[in-house]
């Protein structure tokens, strides 16, 4: 069945001709993945006098519900920023260099290095991650699959691994021709591998990269021993998983496994038609790029989402400044804030300035001896470059602007 395709870039907003009923599963689609996530709003409304405005946030991805499949791209391409509009080079430029920023950040482990410059590169965000996870996959089913020990419990004609004494001296008083046992077998169908089993043949309905969708066939044949389990029974046996050094080279499947079936397993749990949600939230991925690059900029450890204080100290401590970035630097405590969206009209903005302003005032309570300096970071589709200056009260301020997309 074809599914109508929606595409728009973050913080973009488009005009839809869907029913009722269709924008009513797609928002209750976005909604419900808001809400898991613990976020204010979600990350696709519909506006308008007629309710037919779509509008994205800062969030990237595809979220598939009532028929329709909306996929979010973000801006890192140089003319999307000037007219918006998705053509199919600019498309692939995009999914480049959101690889790329993924492999540069690190973020939330979803590529290792070296990926990113694949020649097979993703052109929608669903085929993104069903090419992160096959290639995740792939390499770990190469040393293996997963297997552990799964304890069973049965009655039997003869004795199996221990007896259960308390069953059989109550439920089994009267049956001398069965023994109520218990034991150990080590199996390759274990909760893990049902999860790994059932997230492959999810994205595998849905992807059309060829490599992808060959790669995910081919770990479906590896875990051909683990059972194919409903999504629900999959993510219910995935709480009893008990990691140790022995599987936890599985962990990054395993999560990318979570979000996948997460994404269908809410909308299941209402008895609503089938949907699917993944979406990366371009400002964390940003403020993730961000880090590494200060930490390479000055070659010194930086401190993520640091408390500094608060605004008030009475009648009770509360109002508290979290700063994006903490590192030290040549006796100097350094501030810094990343700010992802850079609207079009006045920059810096006083909000940004007043706030940065607060965290250096914080920071030189905490770290007494030290003087502060700050730093608001934005992001750039061109060269890097960087304006100081400094505040009313002495803080040296520098605006940098940080390169998100790969060098050409």
């Amino acid at each position: 069945m074809n599914t109508e395709e929606v595409r728009l870039c973050e913080y973009q907003c488009c005009t839809v001709t869907w029913g009722a009923e269709t924008r009513n599963a797609v928002a209750a689609a976005a909604e419900s993945w808001a809400q898991a996530h613990g976020l204010p709003k979600p990350p696709l409304q519909f506006e308008g006098s007629d309710g037919c405005t779509l509008r994205a946030q800062q969030f990237v991805g595809v979220v598939e519900a009532g028929g329709v499949r909306v996929q979010i791209y973000p801006k890192l391409d140089a003319a999307l920023l000037a007219d918006g509009q998705l053509t199919e080079d600019r498309t692939r430029s995009v999914m480049s260099n959101l690889l790329w920023l993924l492999e540069q950040s690190g973020y939330d482990g979803l590529i290792d290095a070296g990926d990113a410059s694949v020649e097979e590169c993703p052109e929608s965000m669903t085929d993104l991650l069903a090419w992160l996870y096959a290639r995740r996959l792939q390499r770990q089913l190469q040393a293996g699959v997963p297997q552990d020990y799964i304890g069973h419990r049965d009655d039997l004609p003869l004795v199996r691994g221990s007896i259960q004494f308390a069953r059989q001296a109550t439920t089994l008083f009267a049956r001398p021709d069965v023994i109520a046992c218990a034991w150990d077998e080590f199996s390759a169908d274990t909760p893990l591998a049902r999860l790994l089993r059932c997230a492959t043949e999810v994205l595998l309905s849905r992807v059309r990269l060829p490599g992808a969708a060959a790669d995910l066939r081919d770990a479906l044949a590896l875990l051909e021993d683990a059972a194919s389990v409903h999504q629900l029974e999959a993510l219910s046996g995935a709480a009893s998983i008990r990691w140790s050094r022995q599987n936890v080279r599985w962990r990054s499947c395993h999560d990318i496994a979570l979000a996948v079936l997460r994404g269908l397993g809410r909308d299941l749990h209402a008895g609503g038609a089938d949907s699917f949600v993944f979406l990366i939230n371009m400002n964390a991925l940003f403020e993730c790029h961000c880090a590494r690059w200060l930490e390479q900029r000055f070659n010194a450890r930086v401190e993520e989402q640091v408390r500094l204080g608060t605004l008030l100290v009475s009648p009770e401590r509360k109002l508290g400044q979290d700063a994006d970035f903490l590192w030290h630097h040549e006796n100097a405590v350094w501030v810094g804030d990343a700010k992802y969206k850079r609207d079009s009209g006045d920059w810096p903005k006083i909000d940004d300035v007043r706030q940065l302003i607060c965290y250096g005032q914080l920071a030189q309570r905490r770290h007494t001896g030290r003087g502060s300096k700050l730093m608001l970071l934005y992001p750039t589709t061109g060269a890097e470059s960087e304006t100081t200056g400094c505040t009313f009260d002495g803080q040296p301020l520098k605006l940098q602007a940080i390169r998100v997309v790969r060098e050409d």
